[in-house]
C-alpha cells in the first residue's frame, strides 16, 4: 500500500460529496505496511541512522494518511444516517460504496440515533406501548470484527512482542542523555524522543549504541 495512492483517496473523498469508492482492505492492507514499517524501524542496525528517521516520518504519514481517509467517510456516514432519519430513505449506492467495517457502523449508528429520538420524543407513548420483552433465542456469540474506528488519532499501531522476541526480557538501563537526538524506535517497539540531560530507561541494546557514541551515560542505581 503505497502512501501516494492513499493521499489521492485523501483528496478524491474530500472533493466529492458523496463516498468514493475504495478497496474493501484498503486499512488492512495499511495496517500491514504499518507493521512491516515498525518491524524495520525496530532493528539495531538502523538505530539513530538516516533510515530510522526516514521510518519514522513515513510511519507518521502513513498513520495521518489513514487516519484522513477515515475521518472524512465518517463525516458523511454520520450525514447519511441522520438525513435517513429524517427522510426515511438511504441511497442504495452509498450503502454499497461502505467496506464492511463502516457498515457495520452506519447501522449502530442508525440505531443509536433512532433509539434516542424515540427515547426523547416519543418517551410517554413508549411506556404505555412498550412490549414485554422476551429472551432473545440462542445463538453463538457473534465474531468480532475489526473496525475502521480503531485507526483513531489517538491510537498507536505498535508490533506485538512475539513479533521482536528480543524485546522481551532484554532489560533496560536508566541513561543520561547528553545531546539532543531525533526520535527513534526502541528495540521494545516503543518510540523515544530525548533531547540534552533527560534521564530515562532505555532497552540495553540501544543504551549500548548510546554509550559507544559517547551520546549518553549510564547510571546506575543501587538497590
Amino acid at each position: 500500500m503505497e502512501l501516494e495512492d492513499l493521499r489521492i483517496v485523501v483528496l478524491d473523498e474530500r472533493e466529492s460529496g458523496k463516498l468514493t469508492p475504495i478497496s474493501r482492505d484498503i486499512f488492512k492492507k495499511g495496517q500491514a505496511r504499518l507493521r512491516e514499517l515498525y518491524s524495520e524501524a525496530q532493528s539495531i542496525d538502523i538505530f539513530l541512522t538516516d533510515r530510522g528517521s526516514y521510518l519514522m516520518n513515513e510511519i507518521d504519514s502513513l498513520t495521518v494518511t489513514l487516519n484522513d481517509i477515515s475521518r472524512e467517510r465518517f463525516k458523511k456516514i454520520l450525514k447519511m444516517a441522520i438525513n435517513q432519519m429524517d427522510t426515511r430513505y438511504v441511497d442504495a449506492q452509498e450503502l454499497r460504496k461502505m467496506i464492511p467495517e463502516e457498515r457495520e457502523m452506519y447501522d449502530d449508528i442508525y440505531a443509536a440515533i433512532a433509539a434516542c429520538r424515540h427515547s426523547l420524543i416519543d418517551g410517554a407513548l413508549a411506556e404505555r406501548t412498550k412490549p414485554v420483552p422476551t429472551a432473545p433465542p440462542a445463538t453463538s456469540p457473534p465474531v468480532p470484527v475489526e473496525s475502521v474506528a480503531e485507526l483513531s488519532l489517538d491510537k498507536e499501531i505498535t508490533p506485538v512482542e512475539a513479533e521482536c522476541p528480543e524485546a522481551a526480557g532484554s532489560g533496560y538501563d536508566l541513561v543520561h542523555v547528553f545531546d539532543d537526538i531525533e526520535p527513534f524506535m526502541g528495540t521494545d517497539g516503543r518510540i523515544y524522543s530525548l533531547i540534552k540531560d533527560d534521564l530515562v530507561s532505555l532497552p540495553l541494546r540501544n543504551a549500548q549504541v548510546l554509550y559507544e557514541r559517547n551520546i549518553a551515560l549510564n547510571i546506575k542505581v543501587s538497590k
